[in-house]
């Protein structure tokens, strides 16, 4: 019966021990838990900051996109103007020597006094289309300088994209690694 009481007296005194070293490791289980749920809310807060960077960066991207095709749109309609203006001068030039051949040839004075005004007139419009060409193509230089900033933003936005992305993909490797490290454990 002794030997009953001293094992029962050792069993009510390690109890205690056993149940404080139960508690110790619910304890640090339980720390080591919220540590997971806070490293985890972490990353959650900036995986969602980097999200709606991600979709301000997408809205920007295609609005500049519009831009640079509304860029594009107006170097082409410049292009085309001065091509049509160069055309029409070339038009003109090539109508003046007929109209200077046919006066050479012709002897009668009403004929001649009506090509000469014609030839005048041909000058007026020259002069015209010299300085509307001229406008086309500055105009043309600055469609196409305007053009090379909008394209140069747009590349910018591209380029902060793709940052993002690859910030997005690292983000999801450590996320991965740190998922496989936590099931090893």
């Amino acid at each position: 019966m002794r030997a009953f009481s001293v094992f029962l007296a050792s069993v009510l005194l390690s109890c205690p021990s056993a149940m404080s070293q139960s508690s110790t490791t619910d304890a640090s289980t339980l720390h080591a838990i919220l540590d997971e749920v806070h490293k985890l809310r972490q990353d959650l807060q900036v995986t969602a900051a980097t999200v709606q960077r991600a979709q301000i960066l997408l809205y920007r991207l295609r609005i500049q996109m519009e831009v640079v095709t509304q860029a594009t749109q107006r170097l082409d309609e410049a292009k085309m103007m001065a091509a049509q203006a160069k055309s029409y001068q070339t038009n003109l030039a090539n109508y003046k020597q007929q109209q200077q051949e046919f006066l050479e040839r012709t002897q009668d004075p009403e004929a001649r006094k009506r090509i000469e005004a014609q030839l005048e007139s041909i000058r007026n419009q020259t002069e015209q289309m010299q300085n509307q060409e001229s406008e086309a193509q500055a105009k043309e230089a600055e469609c196409a300088n305007q053009l090379r900033i909008d394209q140069g933003q747009l590349d910018q936005l591209q380029e902060q994209l793709d940052r993002l992305d690859r910030k997005l993909e690292s983000a999801l490797k450590q996320t991965g690694q740190s998922i496989e490290m936590t099931a090893q454990r």
